[in-house]
């Protein structure tokens, strides 16, 4: 019997729509449906929706782990341009203070003058710039019991709207995808024209 044309040619473009089709299904599933649905022994539900607790978990494991951790504010908050900033934000507000008691008490503001202002405001820069490391440690130490970047991660991520976790991940993986679901049409067409090479055989 003498297949026609149209038949031969309709094998892999079939194939290939199916093959498009269940790739772009696939897809869809990671996000889709948002809630579970019960089809019979079988529960429909997005991978992204159903797993999204355990991806904040790993999520915020890996990037202190990986990315940020306390040791990466440590030699930020202990690097010399950090006490430099520190050391002029309190010459700064030494120098405000005396202005102000300056203008408030005028009999301070006699003694408050020329050389005693310089001496004054040298020996408090020099008493509280001393104790700029301690403080930066003790510093650090409250950071360590009371911030953890893991559990902040982990509480933002879970706590996303399921339209906005999805909106992200598309931004970043929207050509990957897309190539997936092509992929899955010149797949199917291919494994077509291999149908229709084995009708000839």
């Amino acid at each position: 019997m003498e297949t026609l044309p149209w038949n031969l040619l309709s094998i892999p473009l079939i194939s290939a729509f199916i093959g498009w089709g269940t790739n772009a299904l696939a897809v869809k599933m990671i996000f889709h449906p948002h809630r579970p649905i019960k089809l019979g022994l079988f529960t429909l539900h997005g991978l992204i929706p159903r797993r999204q607790r355990e991806l904040a978990i790993q999520l915020g494991e890996t990037i202190e782990s990986k990315l940020i951790s306390h040791r990466d504010v440590q030699q930020v908050l202990q690097s010399p341009e950090i006490e430099a900033d520190v050391q002029k934000m309190l010459e700064e507000q030494i120098d405000t203070f005396i202005v102000k008691q300056q203008s408030a008490n005028p009999l301070i503001g006699m003694f408050l003058q020329g050389a005693v202002v310089v001496q004054i405001k040298q020996a408090l820069v020099t008493q509280v710039t001393s104790a700029i490391p301690e403080f930066l440690d003790r510093l650090l130490l409250r950071v360590e019991e009371k911030l953890s970047f893991k559990e902040i991660i982990r509480q933002k991520v879970e706590s996303f709207d399921l339209q906005t976790l999805e909106d992200i991940i598309y931004k970043i993986s929207a050509r990957e995808l897309r190539t997936i679901e092509l992929l899955g049409g010149v797949l199917g067409f291919f494994i077509g024209l291999l149908q229709v090479g084995l009708l000839f055989l």
